[in-house]
């Protein structure tokens, strides 16, 4: 027979009451928070992680004109957005540079994520057009036209306000006739910050030429703006033969300078690669302007992954991605003729 306990008086030790169905509870409640934390999803967080990388050059399409393979390949990061973050994710993120977490309004802008994802797809479609009008332009194949660029407004304290007015239409700068909108942006940001330029415009149905300062061009320190917003008068663009950009899913804007470089390249007999697997990221302006973006440290590790060597990064962006990079080289571009002029510089493989 089995004997009883004793308490430190001597006595038989009594059993506290209730004691096994009160650690029943408490080891349920800490299961219960361990496994919220991994899988229960904080519905005001999102999560961004390295996207698919894709082969730019297998996306691009120009029907039956001639076009020309790469030995290497340029590559189109992306990043991927998980809205299901839990507690474990958080704790991971903050050891992992590959993942940012981010309060859900800076991915959503308050849309709903169904609305986010037309407007990223609306985004890509404004992208590939920029892209065609660029790498065409640059090749001298086909150039938008136009009547000029109507003024819709001057940014604020900007050398174009109180001189342009709401209405007025570009036509010329220092003299050069100018078309459209990208070509407005082109021929001034060829200038150097700070020179005053000669604007030729109509007003009310008769022209006048105005003498307009310069500022640096805040995504570009090399390059000049006025401050002005413009739309298109009459444009029309045609390249002359079909061009198509398989993308699948990507949305957003930020496959534009990938996917104009992909097009010059299969457009011309040089290889741009140069046997490289060159990887990249930047929206693209009509005037060839490569803008900044977000998510440029889940594109790195989305590059090094893939085992790309060079990364075409926004000049905007060029310093983030220097401080996470580990096995890529990374190429601050402003412009597409930037990224232009560093692959023609490649020596071949």
């Amino acid at each position: 027979m089995q004997e009883p306990e004793w308490s430190a008086n001597g006595g038989p030790a009594q059993p506290v009451k209730g004691a096994g169905p009160r650690l029943i509870i408490l080891g349920a409640l800490a299961i219960t928070v361990i496994l919220a934390a991994f899988y229960a999803p904080i519905p005001v967080f999102y999560a961004y992680l390295p996207g698919p990388v894709r082969d730019v050059e297998q996306l691009v399409d120009v029907g039956s004109t001639q076009s020309y393979s790469s030995e290497g390949s340029l590559l189109l990061t992306t990043v991927s957005v998980d809205p299901q973050v839990t507690v474990s994710q958080m704790i991971a993120s903050a050891f992992d540079d590959s993942t940012a977490i981010v309060m859900k309004d800076q991915v959503t802008g308050g849309q709903s994520l169904g609305e986010l994802i037309e407007a990223q797809k609306v985004e890509m479609r404004r992208s590939k057009q920029a892209a065609q009008e660029v790498a065409l332009a640059a090749l001298g194949l086909a150039r938008p036209t136009g009547d000029g660029a109507r003024v819709v407004e001057t940014a604020r304290e900007a050398p174009a306000d109180g001189l342009l007015q709401e209405g007025d239409i570009i036509v010329s700068v220092e003299g050069q006739p100018v078309a459209t909108t990208c070509e407005v942006g082109r021929v001034i940001g060829s200038h150097e910050p700070g020179e005053e330029l000669t604007i030729g415009l109509e007003r009310d149905g008769n022209r006048r030429t105005l003498e307009v300062g310069t500022i640096t061009d805040p995504n570009d320190p090399d390059s000049a703006i006025i401050g002005v917003f413009m739309d298109d008068v009459n444009r029309k663009f045609d390249p002359g033969f079909d061009i198509s950009f398989d993308t699948g899913k990507i949305g957003g804007p930020s496959g534009g300078l990938m996917m104009t470089l992909a097009l010059y390249d299969q457009l011309t007999p040089d290889d741009l690669t140069g046997g490289r697997k060159v990887a990249g990221t930047g929206t693209i302006g009509c005037d060839g302007g490569v803008g900044p973006i977000g998510g440029i440290e889940q594109k790195i590790a989305g590059a090094e992954e893939a085992g790309a060597e060079i990364f075409l990064a926004p000049a905007g962006n060029a310093a983030a991605a220097e401080r996470v990079a580990e096995d890529i080289e990374v190429v601050s571009v402003a412009t597409f003729d930037d990224a232009l002029r560093y692959l023609e510089g490649l020596p071949a493989r």
